[in-house]
């Protein structure tokens, strides 16, 4: 028993070396650059030990992809299933604004936009399946109001980061969740 609880150890401290070099390398490159030799060099583990573990660099972003994945759905799960988008919305931004550097690197680096989209689809399909407030609707026009909300809210948390987050969090949950409700006519009338 002893024995079995320092091999999960070993593996546990492996995985996280494994994970914390692909961090690192996330903000320092783009993901075509990213080898599994320089990887296994800064997780100071042989080769063979990371194909162990995975198959492939991208078997290893699927899995970070994954956990982050994970963590929003724990705090999207705490809101009642027919939560008004609002809510939701909250729990969107509050989640992207803290997560780590390299997270925002996935998020709003064009380089990494292929690796987001795939965390942000994830997501999308978690949301709707807990509650679909749109489900009278066709299945296409369901694609077409999913797809709105979904990219709406990756491209204004880009945009937020492009802008230095010069905007307060809750000045930025606020007007997402006027343009949401209410499309632009309300902003337009109601701006400052």
């Amino acid at each position: 028993m002893e024995q079995d609880k320092k091999a999960d150890l070993r593996v546990q401290k492996t995985v996280e070396a494994i994970r914390q070099a692909l961090r690192e390398m996330i903000l320092e490159m783009d993901p075509s650059k990213i080898t599994v030799k320089e990887l296994t060099e800064r997780a100071h583990i042989h080769r063979k030990t990371f194909y162990l573990h995975y198959t492939s660099i991208e078997a290893l972003f699927e899995d970070l992809l994954k956990e982050i994945a994970e963590e929003y759905y724990k705090e999207i799960d705490k809101l009642p299933a027919d939560a008004p988008f609002t809510d939701v919305n909250r729990v969107f931004f509050t989640f992207m604004a803290r997560q780590e550097p390299y997270v925002e690197k996935i998020v709003c680096s064009d380089t990494y936009r292929s690796f987001s989209d795939r965390l942000f689809l994830a997501t999308r399909l978690h949301n709707r399946s807990r509650y679909n407030p749109y489900a009278s609707y066709s299945p296409v026009q369901q694609n077409i109001i999913n797809t709105f909300l979904c990219v709406g809210s990756v491209n204004l948390y880009r945009q937020w980061i492009a802008d230095g987050k010069a905007l307060p969090l809750e000045d930025l949950i606020d007007l997402s969740g006027q343009l949401f409700m209410y499309g632009i006519s309300k902003v337009r009338n109601d701006g400052k």
